[in-house]
């Protein structure tokens, strides 16, 4: 009988109770050229007075086989994959999980777009750091 032990290691792209400002953009990258993916999380929440423009979550790659590009919107190095919004509602809070692939060389998630209000958000990687077969 064959089993396959995984090795998972938590990784933290956007600390928890990050704040993001009205009008402020929060990033957080990391390098999975070595690692096998896993599940994303991420978290929004509002606060007692919900923002005027919902904060909306990005979920973006790289295909960068050298270093982690510098943290940024999509364009010439990061590709949205997948995007979120928090709602406007006061207290509201938004929770979303993602499986990331074993070929993604590089993850980035950003908050960005709230306005009137700061929001508070997160977000955790469970990385598959190693497979090993026995």
């Amino acid at each position: 009988m064959t089993t396959t032990t995984l090795t998972k290691t938590p990784r933290t792209l956007v600390a928890a109770s990050t704040s993001n400002a009205a009008g402020a953009t929060t990033r957080g990258t990391l390098d999975l050229r070595t690692a096998q993916g896993g599940l994303l999380t991420l978290k929004i929440t509002n606060g007692a007075t919900g923002p005027t423009v919902q904060c909306q979550a990005n979920i973006l790659v790289a295909h960068n086989s050298g270093a982690t590009p510098t943290a940024a919107s999509a364009g010439t190095d990061w590709k949205t994959l997948w995007s979120v919004g928090g709602g406007t509602t006061a207290n509201a809070i938004t929770e979303q999980s993602m499986e990331i692939g074993p070929g993604v060389m590089h993850l980035a998630v950003e908050f960005t777009g709230n306005t009137g209000q700061a929001v508070t958000v997160e977000a955790y990687l469970s990385e598959i750091t190693n497979a090993t077969t026995a």
